[in-house]
């Protein structure tokens, strides 16, 4: 939708170049690790994660080492980090970009 309406971005494919602990904390600035976390990732399950029991700093790491426990897409929009947008929120972003 983003590239349909000209607007530019940068994409980084997750699985191939997973973020880093220092990344995500990075990205996250202090904010709650729930932010970015895929509470609903089948991958929870799979690995035998609660979600619900998770610390942020283990949230962080499990993030760190299976990308699919990221929130997909995340947009960082002028600092702002928007997990998942939708539809609404992209139309935003991209009336947002336009001059």
């Amino acid at each position: 939708m983003l590239s349909q309406a000209g607007v530019s971005f940068a994409e980084r494919d997750l699985i191939r170049e997973p973020l880093t602990e220092a990344e995500l904390r990075a990205l996250l600035g202090g904010r709650p690790a729930s932010l970015l976390y895929a509470r609903r990732s089948p991958q929870n399950r799979i690995l035998g994660i609660d979600p619900d029991r998770l610390t942020d700093d283990e949230m962080i790491s499990y993030m760190a080492r299976e990308p699919r426990l990221i929130r997909r897409p995340t947009l960082l929009v002028d600092g702002t980090i928007i997990p998942a947008p939708s539809r609404a929120a992209l139309e935003e972003i991209i009336r947002g970009s336009r001059p």
